[in-house]
């Protein structure tokens, strides 16, 4: 296995907490799917749950190196939790099959806020042994 690219975003909660003020659903809609809607808007840090995933986005499309534009947009990437609250991300099936064509076969997510600001850290793995840039 090898890493094919590797991204990380940092990210000031109240941009984010800006933004759904000023554009309300537009922005929360734009960026998030409902499921991180739905997630986000009945937990106690808003802001943060919003920011963190904006922040996983921002750093899964840094990794691919593609920035967020086709084939991989906002929604294409959902942050989510396992049971025990490790954050994941999950692709659309459109997304999954670019990863794919590229060997790309794994990913892992890392989150972190300190109220203030949140970070993400996003690895992608390939099987390949050799990647070319």
């Amino acid at each position: 296995m090898a890493v094919y690219g590797i991204g990380i975003d940092l990210i000031e909660v109240e941009r984010i907490v800006g933004s759904l003020a000023r554009f309300g659903d537009r922005f929360s809609r734009r960026v998030f799917t409902a499921e991180e809607r739905r997630r986000c808007d009945r937990g106690r840090r808003r802001g943060a749950c919003y920011a963190l995933r904006f922040a996983a986005k921002e750093a899964f499309a840094k990794a691919l190196g593609l920035g967020l534009r086709r084939p991989v947009l906002w929604q294409d990437i959902e942050v989510t939790n396992d049971p025990l609250g490790k954050p994941e991300i999950r692709l659309s099936e459109r997304a999954a099959s670019y990863c794919r064509g590229l060997g790309i076969h794994s990913w892992h997510l890392s989150l972190t806020d300190d109220g203030r600001y949140g970070a993400a850290v996003v690895i992608l793995e390939t099987q390949s042994e050799q990647v070319s840039c």
